[in-house]
Formats: C-alpha cells, structure tokens, sequence
C-alpha cells in the first residue's frame, strides 16, 4: 500500500514540526531540570593525603543537622554521627586519615534492601532515608557496603548523611566541605573533580605513593562522594569492588523472618500434635516443681 503525495507532503511536515520542537523542547526541559536541582552533577571529593584529621568537618557535620553532642568523637557513623574521620595506621610511621560519610552510590544497596520506599534516590541523586515512612527495620544497615547508616534508639528509625540537602536548597555547599581547614574537601562539579582527582593521584605517584588512586568512579556505577587514595581502598577502609543489595536480598530476608516464623511456632506444633495423638499436654510449671529440659 502506498500513499499519493499530499499525504506524504502532510506526513513530512508533522515530522518536521515534531523534530522542530523536540529540539527545542529537549534542551529547555534538560535546563529547567538542571535549574531546579543545580546539585544534580555536583560531587565531593575527599583528598585522603590532605586530611589532617582535625575533625572539623564532624563538628559542622551534627551542628548542621541538629545532631546531639558536636564534639562527641565515634570512630563509626551512626544515627548521631553522620560524618566521621578514621585513623588508619600502615608500617611503622605511616598514619591516614580517612573521611567517611554516605557514599550517596548511583546503585544504592539500601534504596534497593528497602520495604516500605523510606530509603530512597531524590532527583538530584541524593540517597535520604525518610523519617516519616522508616520502620526501622535495619535492612540498610546490614545491606550498606560501607556500614553508614545507623539505628537511632531515641526515634526508632535509621539516619545517615543527607549530603547537606537542605543547606544545597538555600545554595550552600555542604558543612564539612565549607568548614575543612586544609583544603581536603572540595565541593563541585563531578567531573571536574575527576579530572583534578586524576592529577592529584598522579603527582602523589611521582612523590613515592605507588598506590595512589581514585575511587569512587565506578564504584556502583558512581559514587557521589570521590577520594583521592593515597594507598589501596582495603587498606584504608573501603571495599575495593563492593557489591550491591538487590533483589534477591529482600527475598533472602523474607525467607530468613519466614524461618523465623517456623522456629518460633515449632512449640506450638507440638502441643498441637500431642493433643490430636490423645496424649497429655504438660502444664506449666508452678514454683516448687522440677523442671526438666527436653528437646522441641
């Protein structure tokens, strides 16, 4: 079948119109995007051989969210330490100072482990967990690759670094990069901070740091928080190639409390079984009595 020439005429021009305001439409939404969440290719770049370990970024860390106890040292991130520096110690004289944080992962495990949506990706590629939905069922705690979140006793959820959204919202950079005194830092445009990541690793080479390297770049298909590692990643800390939760995981943890289940309703099988053979049930015990253990 065949079509005469108006139509083909017709056709051509709604083409033309379309392609017309694709291309003008494409760019104005792809601005519009980037205007509305300017942090949306924004990364943090950590220079692990700049650190002083000053802990200065800790202290702007809990004063910005509101975190109890801001000079309170933890050597692991939890629900009130979101931001942490860590010492690792390698040969005799050789001392690091390692920043840790949410990795804010383009794949992240505890977005992917989540029940109920509470951990999840913003538009600008920050991970949050969201304190109204959160149960506090731990599953991103165990799935983070980077042991991160932690579980608040007082609120009954799980907290972690927001990468300074809100600061990011009013047009801040976020209070660790803002408060760190020797330049260790840096806050921008993520592929720029390759490139200067790239370079730095490159003179820390030529100073003797045979090691030295970034990370972060693959690492679950990106990672919105990039290092300059003046040693291997597992020497300081941080998984080489870490793998991500997925979800087979969650099916893994609806078998585990499905197990869990069976365990814990096995006593009750017996009794049931007992009285349907005729037998007599046991009853409790009643103080003065022996109790003797048996096997379920």
């Amino acid at each position: 079948m065949g079509i005469n020439r108006r139509r083909f005429i017709k056709y051509g021009c709604l083409a033309s119109v379309g392609a017309a305001v694709g291309c003008f439409w494409g760019p104005a939404l792809t601005f519009a995007a980037a205007a509305r969440v300017p942090w949306r290719n924004k990364a943090m770049l950590n220079d692990t051989a700049k650190c002083i370990g000053c802990l200065s970024c800790v202290v702007a860390c809990k004063k910005a969210n509101k975190l109890s106890s801001p000079y309170e040292y933890s050597p692991e991130t939890n629900a009130k330490t979101w931001t942490t520096v860590k010492l690792k110690k390698l040969g005799k004289d050789r001392v690091f100072k390692v920043k840790l944080q949410c990795m804010h992962c383009t794949t992240p495990s505890c977005v992917n482990i989540c029940p109920t949506g509470a951990a999840r990706k913003t538009e600008g590629g920050i991970v949050i967990i969201d304190q109204n939905i959160c149960v506090g069922c731990k599953n991103c705690v165990v799935a983070c690759p980077f042991h991160i979140p932690g579980f608040s006793e007082e609120t009954g959820t799980v907290r972690k670094c927001e990468f300074c959204r809100g600061r990011l919202e009013e047009g801040f950079i976020p209070a660790c990069a803002e408060a760190c005194p020797a330049g260790a830092i840096q806050y921008g445009d993520r592929e720029e901070l390759l490139a200067q990541a790239a370079k730095r690793a490159g003179e820390l080479i030529d100073l003797g740091f045979n090691r030295a390297q970034v990370y972060g770049v693959n690492q679950l298909d990106g990672l919105k928080v990039l290092y300059i590692l003046p040693e291997l990643p597992e020497n300081l800390g941080l998984p080489p190639s870490p793998r991500p939760a997925n979800e087979d995981s969650i099916l893994k943890w609806a078998m585990g409390i499905l197990a869990a289940g069976f365990v814990a309703a096995a006593p009750l099988r017996e009794i049931f079984r007992e009285r349907d053979e005729g037998k007599p049930v046991k009853s409790a015990s009643v103080p003065g009595e022996e109790v003797k253990s048996h096997d379920i």
